[in-house]
């Protein structure tokens, strides 16, 4: 089952997101006995000679500190407050890591030092249900590990840093094409400019990004220089500032610097068919398979292409996974060129053994097992797709409850034919027919049936089949029974009938009799 949205022109889209937090949270995740999350605590560095506040605690926020302020104005105004200096590897080593868990989200995350993330969502958004589920995700995600956020996502990462850090606990969706609508009212600390810069701006009346917007470019090029024309430009969307992509130290990845740039779908398809095979053979000697594999085009601009392709198992087959990714080719446009390609398993799991798969994958042999999972792999991975639904069997008392809808993510392993003691027909009805039947006793084989007005004869019963209600689901269903049995008409028609109740006890059903399925 498909579930599936046209298709529309690709924008790019990054999201940024800011902990207003982060330092005192992570004293606080880490050491929980020395910091406790209701006493006012700050982080505090060495600065022109005196120790100033960098980072503050909820508590410590609502108390009236802030960063910037001395750390001795700070000790003044909060009597009981708790202090530590700031360790800026251990900070840098933990913002790592957290970049490298958004990997989840896409394949291109990037720093906001010292306390924030870029992400480059791009074609991503139709995976969870939309941008504003997107950004409602990473945040109760990020919630669920300790720390607080805002975020934003707009047609540049520099829009969306202004928006994250203009409010604390914010969620920012803007539209594309409308960031200059949306910066226009923030103030000019929005932008990542130098103090001197912003002082200047303020004693001329320059408060908003808006005002600043629509001053004539030229004179504020020859006051304050390239740089405040830059970080407009780059709010704006009108000047492009790539993203210095993070890759995690203990992926699978493979980078090519190709001697001359690329831009044709051939050439990215032959770049596809060196680098698989490497990459199925390092999962291999970790006996892993891949279930999300990244594929980076870095254009001779700087800037990145990214496609990511999933798989519904874990798998080192060659064949498979370069198919997958060069589906993915006619959405990587190539502009000028590419100069390096980058392919990174961003999400494996070990390989399971058993009689129908092995450790070590043949990674050049294609078995029907493999075709029901590249069916799947395919449609997960088309454009414009929202879901992918398998049906999967269900172990319930009656015959037309035994199938349910999963995702292939959760699809469960299929019962053993040794535990089905009684063979089921080839075609099974939604919903049973009612027909009319005549025994030779009330617990009997059927010897006839009349169906539509027509009778048919049985030549031959075997059963009867007894299944009991599921009484710990419904109270109806206590001490339900109904028996099958597989027919034979005179005609030949192999047919499977039962009858509600045990023929005798009127609490067991009302004896009627049904035709569910035809062998």
């Amino acid at each position: 089952m498909l579930t599936g949205s046209s298709t529309a022109p690709i924008m790019r889209r990054f999201l940024a997101l800011w902990m207003p937090f982060w330092r005192t949270e992570r004293l606080q995740l880490s050491r929980p006995g020395d910091f406790p999350t209701d006493r006012p605590l700050v982080v505090h560095a060495l600065a022109h000679n005196r120790h100033t506040v960098t980072g503050v605690s909820p508590a410590a926020l609502a108390a009236g500190l802030t960063p910037g302020m001395p750390l001795a104005q700070a000790r003044s105004l909060v009597s009981d407050l708790l202090t530590a200096e700031e360790d800026a590897e251990a900070q840098t080593a933990a913002l790592t890591d957290l970049c490298s868990w958004l990997i989840w989200l896409s394949p291109l995350p990037a720093f906001d030092a010292p306390d924030g993330l870029y992400s480059d969502t791009t074609g991503c958004a139709h995976l969870y249900g939309g941008e504003a589920a997107m950004l409602d995700l990473v945040r109760e995600r990020l919630r669920a590990r300790g720390h607080s956020c805002s975020v934003a996502l707009s047609d540049t990462a520099a829009a969306s840093r202004a928006l994250a850090r203009s409010r604390i606990d914010r969620i920012c969706l803007v539209p594309p094409g409308q960031q200059k609508q949306a910066l226009h009212p923030l103030p000019c600390t929005a932008l990542p400019l130098p103090e001197k810069t912003l002082s200047s701006l303020t004693r001329l009346g320059l408060n908003t990004i808006g005002a600043l917007a629509d001053l004539p470019r030229a004179p504020l090029a020859k006051r304050f220089g390239a740089q405040l024309l830059t970080c407009l430009d780059e709010a704006l969307g009108r000047q492009a500032n790539p993203l210095s992509v993070f890759q995690p130290a203990d992926r699978i990845s493979l980078t090519r610097s190709l001697v001359e740039p690329i831009s044709t779908s051939g050439a990215i398809a032959t770049v596809i068919a060196a680098l698989v095979p490497v990459v199925c053979e390092k999962l291999a000697a970790r006996g892993e398979g891949a279930r999300q594999l990244d594929f980076l085009c870095v254009r001779v601009d700087g800037s990145i292409q990214a496609v990511r392709v999933g798989t519904s198992d874990p798998t080192a087959d060659v064949t498979r996974l370069t198919r997958l990714l060069n589906g993915q080719i006619p959405q990587i446009a190539p502009e000028f060129g590419i100069e390096t390609v980058i392919l990174t398993v961003s999400a494996n799991e070990p390989l399971e053994a058993g009689p129908e798969r092995s450790v070590l994958p043949d990674v050049g042999a294609s078995s029907e097992r493999a075709l029901p999972a590249t069916l799947i792999d395919r449609l997960l991975n088309r454009p414009g797709v929202v879901s992918v639904h398998q049906l999967a069997p269900r172990f319930s008392a009656w015959p037309e409850d035994g199938q349910s809808r999963v995702s292939p993510d959760d699809m469960a392993k299929p019962p053993l034919a040794s535990q089905m003691l009684w063979a089921r027909p080839n075609i099974l009805f939604d919903l049973p027919v009612r027909v009319q039947v005549t025994a030779l006793l009330p617990d009997g084989a059927p010897r006839q049936f009349v169906l539509k007005r027509q009778t048919h004869r049985i030549a031959a019963a075997d059963g009867p089949e007894r299944l009991l209600g599921e009484w710990w689901q419904a109270a109806e269903s206590y001490g339900a029974i109904r028996d099958y049995w597989q027919v034979e008409t005179t005609t030949g028609l192999r047919l499977w009938l039962f009858r509600k109740g045990d023929g005798t006890h009127d609490w067991s059903g009302s004896g009627a009799w049904f035709l569910q399925g035809v062998f």
